[in-house]
């Protein structure tokens, strides 16, 4: 028998749990794409989403039809993230019903068939959850199918990757139309090879050829560790941080393909932080401007987030900040000690 599942497993890459671009789009990293032309890395990532969910969860029997529509609605959205309402809500639903709702409805049941204990963890189950059907209603079962579709959308559109939804899509309708094991396990080879070799040295050859543009830009400087940047505006020449300072910046960070992925502007404050605790590109770079200054950077990836990456943030991804530096918190020096 199968154990009660507690938590709703979110499958979108091959090893790997991940949750992309017009320039309309926030994340300016998802088209649209052409029937013509097929794009195998976002029809094996719907492929992988639809065939995995219905494998993990075979008791939520979702509409597909509503869910691929929302899901193509929510990667093509111009609304940033952080105001989606339409993501806030299925992000809430979601957790809501996967995480509570359901877990309730599966313990009763099991109670129900004489399966033990609902208080222990990872029972086994008295039932085998292909043979239910979660829902209590249709109306609910649309509710969670839109919910499902737009929060894998929203996912999607923070991700670092190039997708187009119509592949996307596509892929997430045929995990479930063709039901093929051999199709699940060809596209997980397919997605494990595209995240661990082919991403990280296409990112690096990218971010090479965009780092050797900017370079050539005007006011654009190069400093001995490899860092490009440029003053926008000077401040006081005479008070500049250290690597052990803490300074009061706003900032904004996107990456080659103006992808936007942290910004102090749109959380609408400043932040303090120490220039010891944070990337090596910002540490060397906000050395290089006084206070009330401004300055632009453009960090190579081995000054930034490496090989790895981090959130929407790819491997071998050079990025670009600009940053306002409003003040300057040095550390104090150490009390003398008093004299025996």
């Amino acid at each position: 028998m199968k154990k009660l599942i507690y938590t709703l497993a979110v499958i979108v890459c091959a090893a790997a749990v991940v949750s992309c671009g017009n320039k309309a789009n926030e994340t300016g990293r998802i088209t649209k794409g052409k029937r013509s032309s097929m794009d195998t890395l976002s029809y094996y990532m719907g492929y992988v989403n639809s065939y995995g969910f219905k494998a993990n969860l075979p008791d939520a029997k979702v509409d597909w039809d509503i869910a691929a529509k929302t899901c193509e609605e929510s990667m093509l959205s111009t609304v940033e993230l952080i105001n989606d309402e339409n993501s806030k809500k299925a992000g809430e639903t979601m957790q809501k019903f996967f995480g509570e709702t359901r877990i309730e409805r599966l313990n009763k049941l099991n109670e129900e068939k004489g399966g033990g204990d609902s208080t222990k963890m990872n029972q086994e189950l008295a039932f085998d959850l292909n043979e239910i059907d979660i829902f209590e209603n249709e109306q609910e079962r649309k509710e969670i199918s839109w919910a499902m579709g737009y929060d894998m959308g929203s996912n999607l559109r923070n991700m670092p990757f190039e997708l187009q939804s119509y592949w996307f899509v596509k892929g997430l309708e045929d995990g479930i139309k063709l039901d093929s094991r051999l199709e699940f396990d060809k596209a997980q080879t397919f997605l494990h090879r595209y995240i661990t070799l082919t991403w990280p040295v296409k990112n690096a050859e990218k971010s090479k050829e965009w780092l050797a543009e900017i370079e050539k830009q005007p006011n654009v400087k190069k400093h001995e560790s490899g860092l490009l940047y440029r003053i926008d505006r000077e401040g006081d020449a005479n008070n500049k941080p250290t690597a052990q300072s803490t300074v009061k910046v706003d900032y904004e960070g996107n990456t080659r393909d103006g992808v936007i992925f942290d910004s102090s502007y749109k959380r609408g404050e400043s932040i303090e932080f120490p220039l010891s605790g944070v990337i090596p590109g910002w540490t060397i770079g906000m050395q290089l401007v006084g206070k009330g200054g401004q300055i632009t950077l453009w960090i190579p990836a081995n000054m930034a987030y490496g090989d790895v990456g981090s959130g929407s943030i790819g491997p071998n991804e050079a990025l670009q900040f600009k940053v306002e530096l409003h003040d300057i918190i040095n550390p104090e020096a150490p009390a003398a000690e008093e004299k025996k």
